[in-house]
């Protein structure tokens, strides 16, 4: 499953899409831009009372048996509240296939210009990414793949007090162009 996004939007990109979403709280951070690998710091945009805010957030927790690190929750039986959900923004993400070292890498990219936003669960200064069965563009390629949320149920998979089930749905065909890169 993807263990590696590309960030490479702008402080200003990020204000866009907050104020899409509720008043922008709080000022400018300072912003990874390039690979982002699990336990590095993401920016992570959730609401809270009276507008949206963005923050770094690890990539990934250390399970209960302290081994590894979860970084994908499947969405399947998640009921979590909105003051632990929220949106990445990657340029890019990155899935394997094939059974043995080195797997072929494939790069995704959006098709359609609109912005890939990754639905996230949050846990103290970590997030995981949520995961659903693979769309048309990914499933010849993994078998899972991240849920990705169009513009307009970003807000909603942010504030609806019930868990949103109907968006943790695969992407349409066409909306993701893949490149294989190794």
């Amino acid at each position: 499953m993807c263990n590696l996004q590309d960030h490479y939007q702008a402080w200003d990109t990020y204000a866009e899409f907050m104020r899409e979403i509720a008043p922008l709280l709080g000022t400018a951070i300072d912003l990874p831009h390039g690979p982002v690998r699990p336990s590095e710091p993401t920016p992570i945009l959730s609401a809270e009372a009276g507008g949206s805010k963005l923050e770094l957030l690890s990539w990934g927790w250390k399970p209960a048996n302290g081994k590894g690190l979860v970084i994908n929750l499947r969405s399947e039986n998640r009921r979590d509240g909105p003051a632990a959900r929220g949106l990445t923004f990657p340029s890019a993400f990155y899935e394997y296939a094939g059974e043995k070292p080195p797997k072929t890498q494939w790069r995704f990219t959006s098709a359609t210009n609109e912005p890939i936003a990754f639905g996230v669960i949050r846990r103290g200064p970590a997030y995981a990414l949520v995961t659903c069965e693979p769309g048309g563009d990914i499933a010849p390629i993994h078998g899972r793949q991240p849920v990705i949320l169009p513009r307009d149920a970003w807000r909603r998979w942010l504030t609806d007090a019930a868990w949103p089930a109907d968006l943790t749905i695969p992407s349409p065909p066409g909306s993701l162009r893949a490149t294989q890169t190794r």
